[in-house]
């Protein structure tokens, strides 16, 4: 299985399958590749940056909000014109204001059970995911500890990964 992973990296995938990862991080930008770029592979995944669309951000919300909207389009319009089965994570917040074709995709408001953070997933395909209950005092600094944040890969993709089931 050929996997497009658009805006991160993650090698959380099964040795078998060939992962190609686009993300600035890596010399490799997004707003670079033509919009039918995801046609060769069997699935995508896309989890463009976050920071200006998460209600987190909001007294720094104005810090370059056209270049994360451009960016999140564009993973949008890759995933779209694939013709292929396609994910697309992001906090709930502000991205359906600013990409509002988001709206008719999106499937579920998930919670991370390691992480303790939400994701709003948008999908042309069913996931299933268990439901988990949150733990802790919401809003507290070990809930949300940088060590957690950094865990929402491996949170998502083994939900996403076990639990997938095309429409």
């Amino acid at each position: 299985m050929k996997i497009l992973q658009l805006c991160f990296f993650s090698n959380l995938w099964p040795e078998h399958f060939e992962v190609t990862s686009i993300d600035i991080k890596f010399g490799l930008n997004v707003l670079d590749l033509s919009s039918d770029f995801g046609k060769e592979f069997d699935i995508i995944v896309a989890a463009p940056p976050c920071v200006q669309f998460t209600k987190a951000n909001s007294l720094r919300w104005e810090v370059s909000p056209d270049y994360f909207i451009l960016v999140a389009s564009k993973c949008l319009s890759i995933c779209c014109n694939s013709g292929k089965p396609w994910v697309f994570e992001n906090p709930p917040g502000r991205i359906e204001y600013f990409l509002p074709a988001l709206i008719k995709f999106r499937i579920c408001t998930w919670h991370g059970y390691v992480t303790n953070k939400e994701y709003v997933v948008y999908s042309n395909m069913l996931l299933l995911f268990n439901y988990a209950p949150r733990y802790g005092k919401p809003g507290s600094v070990n809930n949300y500890s940088k060590t957690k944040r950094e865990l929402w890969q491996s949170d998502f993709f083994n939900s996403l990964f076990l639990n997938l089931v095309p429409v």
